[in-house]
Order: C-alpha cells, then structure tokens, then sequence
C-alpha cells in the first residue's frame, strides 16, 4: 500500500500480533498467583495467612519495583540496541525465567528468586509498545497499534485470573501449572526471535516524522515540553488509581456492598474491567485515528469525565450487578482511554523516541502504584473514604487536561 511515496506494509501486523503475545504472557507470569493466594502459600508450607499471603504479595511486589528501577535502562536500550534486540531481550529473559519457574515451581525460594528475572524483563516489553508503533505504522494508525500492545496486557491479566484456578481445578498441581506457563512462554521467545524484525525495509511514514533523537537528547527534550509534562502527570494519577484499586479489588467491594459480593464475583468484576478495557482502548483508539485532525485530547476530556463518572458509580450502586455496571463504564473508558494518553504524550514531545516517551509514563504510572498503595495504609479499613480519594485525584488529572494544547505531528520540525 502507497501512502504519500512511502510505504506500508502488511508485515506491521505480524510484528504487532507476536510483539502483543510476548506482552500477554508477562503479564500473565505477574498475574499467576492473584486468583490462588491462599491454594498457593498452603502448598510452599506457609503455616499462617497472615505469614503467607505476605510471602506470595511479595511476588507482585517484585514486578512494580522491576518497572521502577529497570525503566529508565530499558530506556536507554531501546536506543542504544534498537527494537529487535532490546525486546528481545524481555522476551528471551521471560521464556528462560517461565521455564526454570516451572521446572524448580514447588520450591517458593527458588520462585523468588526467579521472579526478579521477570522483574527485570517486563520494562523491556511494556515500555515499547511506541516503538512497534512508530517504527511499523503511520500516524493515523500509531493510537490502534499503542492500543494492541495495553490489550495484550490486560488479556494477560485476564487469562492469569481465570486460567489459573481452572488449570488448579482440573487437577494440576501448582508446578505443573507453572511449567505450562513455562513452556508457552519459551514458545513465544522463539517467535518473537524468528518473525520479528527491527523496522520495514521502508518507513511507514515520512522521512522528517521517522526521524527520532537519542535517547538523553529526547529525555531532556520530553521534560521540557508542557504537553508532555501534563501527560506524565495524568498518567501518573491514572496508573496508580488503576493499580491501586485493582490491588485492592477484594476489600474495597466487598466494603461497599456489604458482603454482598463473594471473591468469585469479585474476580469476574476484575475481568469486566480489563475485558471491557479492551474493547474500549480499540475502539477509542480506531475513533481517534480517524477523525480527519488526527486529534487526542478533545476524546481524552471526554473519556475520562465518564470514566470517572463510572469509578463514582461503585459508591453509589450495590450488589454485583450494580458493582458490573460500574466496572463497564470505568473499563470501557478510562482503561480503554489510556493509550490515547500514551499517544498524545508520543506526539507532545517529538522527536523524542515513542518508546522514550512511553518508557517515562510508564515510570511515573508504577512509581504511582506505589505511592498510592502506600498512602492507602492511612484510610485503614474505611474503603468508601478511599474511593472518594480515588474519584477526588480523577478530577484532579481531568482538570489538567484542559491546560493541555493539541499538538499534531505534520506541524512540528
């Protein structure tokens, strides 16, 4: 396909499908244990809850503070290496590190240990999702491609939820779940290595648009731009709402229902959230790309304004079918707006490097994680004073949006 004398090509979407798979099963390997807490630290010789479910928390705890402390060098490698070989890298660490989890997975010191392995994977895969974007697609298609690589995600996370205890229920013992997971992400590092490739034999876009500065140029560049600014602040509020109420999924509904939700409604709200966000991020993303503009913010103002009335929504309604209805609206809008944020922050601060400028709001976004999972230990037990903060910072990072300005990319030098 012609397109302005450069060249689009059918192979983006090959690169894409695998780049997603890859993004999938880290997430997947993050998510293993969310819906078997208890099953799991019975079966490593945990005596107590208290002492267990500790030890198994700590599991996840190690992938936030792998995207803390290895964004900022996955960064610089994507630079430095390039796509092929920096995601290679992720990729090739995860598959080696899901088999040794699943070969050695009866032993919890040895899971531990292991898991740091994903830890320091998971940056070079989530933070690139703009580089398969920039290097493979045209400008008015990069939001649907940043879009693939968050669904991944969140279907990882899904499929980590609920595979997990159906693999458990179907008489598979912890270890043999975790070799399956094993073998399909070796799987998947080999045809991320055999199919995919750094960049089309041709940009997808004009030459001055594929153009893109070094990675400390762009990083300094990025900073200095408002645009930008204002994006790592509203993705910086949005993460870490995100991670905070998914965290804390269980105690917060079941507080404002007043047990009226078990922990298996509790896990298919989960699912409604990321299942419905990945409906919305595609089909947010497809609306965005094909407004003639090219415009991002007037959909990210609107997104959120109902995302929010949506997150607003689980104080008000009761019973799992209300506790649904709340999940769709904050699922579909704010989860499936985020890669409009993504894109936005992209185009604010070229030519600095999609995956520098997604590198850094991803930061920013598990930085918030913790921040506010922590600042959450001060609302002890009282969940309905914690959504309200949650609903509160929602405002806060709408407002910001409106200092924002449209930025298009064919105007920028």
């Amino acid at each position: 396909m012609k397109e302005q004398n450069y060249q689009v090509y059918g192979y983006r979407w090959v690169v894409l499908g695998i780049y997603g798979l890859c993004t999938g099963i880290i997430q997947l390997m993050w998510t293993t244990f969310f819906s078997i807490t208890t099953d799991s630290w019975k079966y490593y010789g945990f005596t107590n809850a208290t002492e267990g479910e500790s030890a198994i928390s700590l599991l996840s705890i190690i992938f936030m503070a792998g995207m803390i402390i290895v964004s900022i060098p996955s960064l610089a490698a994507f630079e430095k290496f390039g796509f092929k070989k920096a995601v290679g890298f992720g990729v090739v660490l995860t598959g080696v590190c899901a088999l040794l989890r699943g070969f050695f997975g009866d032993n919890y010191t040895l899971v531990l240990i292991i898991t740091f392995g994903f830890a320091i994977a998971q940056p070079f895969l989530l933070n690139s999702p703009g580089l398969v974007a920039g290097k493979w697609f045209p400008e008015k298609e990069r939001a649907t491609a940043n879009s693939v690589g968050l669904l991944c995600s969140y279907l990882g996370m899904c499929v980590g939820l609920l595979l997990t205890p159906v693999l458990l229920e179907s008489g598979m013992t912890i270890k043999e779940m975790l070799l399956t997971y094993g073998i399909i992400g070796a799987v998947a590092a080999v045809l991320f290595l055999i199919f995919v490739k750094e960049k089309p034999p041709t940009p997808p876009c004009p030459e001055e648009q594929a153009m893109r500065s070094d990675f400390k140029e762009g990083i300094k560049f990025a900073l200095k731009k408002k645009n930008f600014i204002l994006a790592l602040l509203i993705f910086f509020c949005m993460f870490g709402i995100f991670n905070t109420f998914f965290t804390m999924i269980e105690p917060i509904l079941r507080t404002l229902t007043n047990e009226g939700v078990d922990a298996t409604q509790v896990g298919i709200i989960g699912v409604i959230i990321l299942g419905i966000g990945i409906v919305g991020s595609l089909i947010l993303s497809l609306i965005s790309d094909k407004d003639k503009h090219h415009r991002r913010l007037p959909y990210m103002i609107a997104v959120s304004i109902i995302g929010c009335i949506g997150l607003a929504l689980f104080l008000v309604l009761k019973g799992f079918s209300g506790m649904a209805v709340a999940a769709a609206l904050y699922g579909f809008f704010i989860v499936g707006g985020a890669p409009l944020t993504l894109t936005f922050a992209a185009e604010s601060c070229y030519p600095t490097s999609e995956g520098t400028s997604e590198g850094l709001l991803m930061f920013a976004g598990n930085v918030a994680g913790v921040i506010f999972l922590g600042a959450s230990s001060l609302f002890g037990t009282n969940h309905h004073m914690l959504m309200a903060a949650l609903i509160a910072v929602t405002i806060i990072y709408i407002i910001l949006m409106f200092f924002a300005k449209e930025v298009k990319l064919a105007k920028q030098k």
